[in-house]
């Protein structure tokens, strides 16, 4: 059975199995937050909260390898946070959390972030896709290759779209928004800056306008240099994986002990589990 508990600007709903928060138009539209977020028992570490005093307080769920909110300012637009303005609002929030840690009593929080996950699920399959959006566009990432989505006219230095082999990388910056808005830049192979202006955004860059935005391209960003590390490991050891622009992957062919090699190594370096690694094993051997 659903409790909803609401405040001045978000509503917290206790379900059985999660934890939804759904924001208004201060966060969903000036913050950038998603009008829905919804947090599985299991992927809560901490629930973070400072009291109302002379200015709102605020109450944070923190996932496993997420940053620690520790400010009011830092908690007003992030799309896991409630502000709590008022001493009843406080009050509500101390009944959600009495629920909420109840049925955390009875769940075994993830040892992996939501970060492995995605990784995993894109390195054992190259059709899966991840799309992280900002304000004048969007990556969206595979195991090889990354295509910036640009947002219309939002986006002063692209047009359509650009796709980037990952190997062809070599950096990623990522810098927070203060007085200007930030950005996520990045740095391949036969890049060249034709911009007009130094107003203009490159070709190779998103904005950041805010905390939410910031977030998601810091785990695509963090995404991407291990997709790289992956593919540069392999590299190293001879494995073809070789592909141009515009052409599928072209992989040699290889035998079944190779990829089974392959899953075990992933497994030893821990970055499957090992269910993970008997069902593949299954696949492979019928």
């Amino acid at each position: 059975m659903s409790q909803v508990f609401k405040f001045l600007e978000s509503s917290l709903i206790v379900e059985e199995d999660c934890v939804i928060l759904r924001h208004g138009r201060i966060k969903s539209l000036n913050g950038g937050a998603k009008k829905e977020v919804i947090l599985p028992y299991s992927e809560i570490e901490e629930i973070i909260f400072q009291k109302p005093g002379f200015s709102a307080g605020y109450c944070y769920f923190k996932r496993p390898g997420a940053s620690i909110i520790t400010t009011k300012h830092q908690a007003v637009y992030d799309e896991h946070s409630i502000l709590l303005h008022f001493r009843y609002h406080y009050k509500r929030f101390l009944k959600a959390k009495k629920i909420i840690e109840t049925r955390l009593e009875n769940v075994e929080i993830v040892s992996e972030s939501e970060l492995d996950r995605i990784y995993h699920s894109l390195i054992l399959d190259s059709n899966q896709s991840i799309t992280y959006k900002g304000y004048d566009g969007s990556l969206e990432v595979t195991r090889d290759k990354i295509t910036i989505l640009y947002n219309g006219f939002l986006h002063s230095g692209g047009r359509g779209q650009k796709t980037i082999q990952i190997k062809e990388i070599n950096s990623i910056s990522l810098s927070k928004n203060t007085f200007v808005s930030g950005k996520i830049q990045l740095h391949y192979n036969g890049f060249q800056d034709r911009r007009n202006g130094i107003l203009a955004s490159a070709a190779n860059e998103l904005s950041i306008t805010n905390i939410n935005e910031y977030n998601r391209f810091l785990q695509a960003k963090e995404l991407i240099e291990r997709i790289k590390h992956y593919h540069d490991s392999y590299n190293e050891t001879g494995y073809d994986n070789s592909y141009n622009q515009y052409a599928e992957p072209v992989h040699t062919p290889r035998s079944t002990a190779d990829e089974l090699r392959e899953f075990k190594s992933l497994l030893d370096e821990g970055i499957i589990t090992e269910e993970e690694f008997e069902q593949k094993k299954a696949q492979l051997l019928r």
